[in-house]
């Protein structure tokens, strides 16, 4: 039960939370930066990319948990065996040491 616990916590809201981590720095990045005049159009392109990186972060976690959660609940599709194989057929060439043999 430990493991479970740990691994929803480790795999699925630790990235999560370090996605609104990012995503809460940026915009209080893009509102309180005080930053030359010169850098003010690079404050929004910042803001913008770690605001994208951390909506990717938690997309794809969440898109990963969703898809781990519906296969916990589906059952299993049913195996199909392969038809089973012939045997492949003998080869009847005689050997040479069969055809050598005297009949004394």
């Amino acid at each position: 039960m430990r493991s479970e616990r740990a691994r929803s916590a480790l795999g699925v809201w630790t990235p999560i939370l370090i996605g609104l981590f990012v995503i809460v720095t940026s915009i209080n990045f893009y509102f309180t930066a005080g930053l030359d005049p010169a850098l003010e159009s690079w404050r929004a392109i910042c803001s913008a990319g770690a605001f994208f990186v951390g909506g990717l972060l938690i997309l794809t976690t969440y898109g990963r948990y969703k898809k781990a959660r519906e296969a916990r609940v589906q059952p299993a599709p049913p195996v199909s065996l392969p038809p089973a194989s012939t045997p492949a057929p003998h080869d009847e060439r005689h050997h040479d040491s069969d055809d050598n043999q005297d009949g004394d």
